[in-house]
Parts: C-alpha cells; structure tokens; sequence
C-alpha cells in the first residue's frame, strides 16, 4: 500500500504520517525534500530525484508484498512549489508522473489535507515553532499554497481518472475542527475499508 499526504502547512500532515507510521505494521515513512536550486539546474535536480523516487517505488513494489510507504508529501508539492516560488515549469514533468503513478502500488490512497479557518491555522503553525513575527504572513502563505493545491489536486484528477483507476484514491479532508487523533481515525478508517 501507497499512502501519500499532501497539503498547505499547518493542515497535519505530518503529525498524521508519523502517527501512521507508529501505528501500521510492516510501514515506511518518506519525506521527500526539495532543493534550494533553481532554473535549469534545480529542474534538472527535482526530475532526477523523483525518477529515482518512480524507481525505488516500482522495486518495492515488485519485491515486497505486503508492506507500506507512507509520504510525507510527493510530486503534487513539488507541482505547487514550483508554481508558486521556482523560476522553472514543473508542469510537463507533473502529468508524466501523475499517468505513472497508477503503476507504484495497486493500493494508492491519496490524503488532501486542508484547513478552513485563520484563526487555527495561525495556532497550529505557531506550534509549529515558526517565528511569531512571521505567524500572520505565514497563515497568508499557507492559504495561497492551499489555493494552488487545490488546482494542483483538480488536475491531478484529470490525468489520473480515480473513478475507473481503481489503484489510486483521492480522499480530501479538512482537518480544521478535529483533533489529531480524530484525523488519525479517519486515515485509518479509509485505508481499512479497502
């Protein structure tokens, strides 16, 4: 199984991916990086890296049955990344690896994360220990990096039909008014129905 969390800062993705972790047997948990490069080189960086990530997926899946990958963040970041900060067009690279994606694991459960209020967005990003100088800028800067994933997560839909690719499933939730171990259950419930 291919669990794959995405979603603006703030919204629990990563607290929820490491609950995961913790609690599915047999389970690895990623977080894919980004690289400061940008233009041509960090281009040219980031479609390496998630080739080599395609790679080390399709092993896995060839060799060990029964297991988990859990990420922490994938290539639709990278797709609102780019978009929004980066001086090169990820875009091209994004539909190949969205119409490949069906192929890494024949359970993919695609978590969207969201958050709809200002108020707890602002508190759970200063529990993430940002500045609190930089707090309201940052609720900004979540809430447009929200915006561009919620196009980025459309289009993924487009090149990646999740109503007849039984492979790959999209669930959005927004985790504004529920405890971390509330969103925890809901993870666990959807991957278990299966």
């Amino acid at each position: 199984m291919l669990i794959i969390l995405e979603g603006a800062r703030g919204t629990g993705k990563s607290s929820v991916a490491y609950k995961l972790r913790q609690r599915l047997k047999h389970s690895t948990l990623i977080n894919p990086t980004g690289f400061h490069e940008d233009e041509e080189e960090g281009f040219n960086k980031i479609c390496n890296y998630y080739d080599g990530m395609f790679d080390l997926l399709h092993k896995w899946k060839a060799k060990m049955n029964g297991y988990t990958t859990i990420l922490d963040r994938f290539f639709p970041t990278e797709m609102v990344f780019s978009s929004m900060y980066k001086g090169y067009d990820f875009h091209q690279k994004f539909k190949s690896l969205c119409k490949l994606l069906p192929t890494l694991d024949d359970n993919i459960y695609i978590f969207f994360f969201t958050a709809s209020d200002k108020g707890i967005l602002k508190e759970r990003l200063k529990r993430d220990k940002i500045p609190f100088g930089k707090v309201e800028e940052s609720v900004e800067e979540s809430l447009k990096q929200q915006d561009t994933y919620h196009k980025c997560i459309d289009e993924l839909k487009i090149h990646i039909d999740c109503n007849s690719e039984r492979s790959v499933k999209l669930i959005e939730i927004d985790t504004t008014h529920m405890k971390q171990e509330e969103v925890n259950e809901f993870v666990i419930r959807h991957i278990k129905k299966e």
